[in-house]
């Protein structure tokens, strides 16, 4: 990733989201949706020439007051704001760089940790969104994604997998989540040949990979909901929490739990007690 590049094309993607009310900057007629640069950079308190200079991928740092004015004027969220101090050095914060999301070697007793979660289905995945590793439960949750492949990708099968929208409810909220975990990741660490390789190649092949992707989009879900039409025991209305585990920067383990004394915990356990599945990675 060619982080000024990045810059740039977030800062125009994010101006052109934003709706204009009212009498246009300068009192001339649009030609482009969303703000101008000279109104981004008016409500940032910066120059034109300054702002158009990030947009460009001219400037070589800014400082945190500037970022706070873009902030503002760009109404990012703190993921957003997060974003941009990996592409440009902003008053001493930063991204790290280099490493590779595959291949990472997981500590015995995470694999315990997983495997002692008695109900709790749980996946460990990589910045690539590869699936590492999972509990028995949690291969259970996910029998469509372990379907003949030892480590399944989830956004390979979101996009690429046809049953992907009738296993997912709320199929696209997941996929564009992905697609923004992915351009996170790939911000964080730019010398991650396997992770900028397999975006190429999702681009590609999924045509909604490549539209979602030039949304620009950050946002992180580490909580939330997750609903999903399991083909044995019908729907589960999932809470989730993504956790991080101390020694795995590049890895985040996510747990699975239905409300006690609901419909999907009582379906959890049924899928808890099935006879599970032969072969593949545990």
């Amino acid at each position: 990733m060619d982080r000024h590049k990045e810059l740039g094309e977030f800062l125009r993607a994010k101006r052109a989201q934003i709706p204009v009310q009212g009498r246009p900057f300068g009192g001339t007629r649009r030609r482009v949706p969303g703000m101008r640069r000279e109104e981004v950079a008016s409500a940032a308190l910066i120059s034109t020439v300054y702002y158009t200079k990030l947009e460009q991928g001219r400037a070589s740092g800014i400082s945190a007051a500037v970022l706070d004015g873009l902030a503002g004027a760009l109404h990012l969220t703190e993921e957003e704001r997060a974003y941009v101090t990996t592409l440009i050095p902003v008053s001493g914060e930063g991204g790290s760089s280099g490493g590779s999301s595959g291949g990472e070697r997981i500590a015995p007793a995470l694999t315990r940790v997983m495997d002692s979660l008695a109900g709790v289905p749980a996946h460990l995945l990589n910045d690539r969104c590869d699936l590492v590793r999972a509990n028995a439960l949690g291969r259970a949750l996910y029998p469509l994604h372990f379907d003949g492949q030892a480590t399944p990708n989830v956004i390979r099968f979101l996009y690429l997998d046809p049953r992907a929208p009738a296993f997912y409810v709320d199929w696209y909220t997941w996929a564009s989540q992905g697609v923004a975990y992915l351009r996170s990741a790939l911000a964080r660490n730019p010398g991650d040949a396997s992770l900028a390789a397999f975006v190429d190649e999702m681009r590609a092949a999924s045509e909604d990979f490549d539209r979602d992707w030039e949304t620009h989009r950050v946002r992180i879900a580490i909580e939330g909901v997750r609903r999903i039409a399991h083909p044995t025991v019908g729907q589960l209305d999932l809470d989730f929490q993504i956790l991080r585990a101390a020694g795995h920067p590049r890895l985040r383990l996510i747990c699975y739990t239905g409300e006690p004394g609901s419909v999907t915990a009582g379906r959890l356990a049924a899928l808890a007690a099935a006879p599970a599945p032969s072969g593949g990675q545990g």
